[in-house]
């Protein structure tokens, strides 16, 4: 937690755009909710 408090001290838009090591960065909510993917695709991993 002290190591997220100085990143958002010094560079507050790095944590903004978080996450940075997942698959989907941010993902649509609306779509998702509205468009759910019910099946496993290999592609998707």
């Amino acid at each position: 937690m002290k190591k997220i408090a100085a990143e958002a001290a010094e560079d507050p838009s790095f944590l903004k755009s978080a996450p940075h090591n997942a698959p989907i960065s941010r993902p649509d909510e609306t779509t998702a909710a509205r468009q759910p993917i019910l099946k496993w695709q290999d592609s998707l991993v």
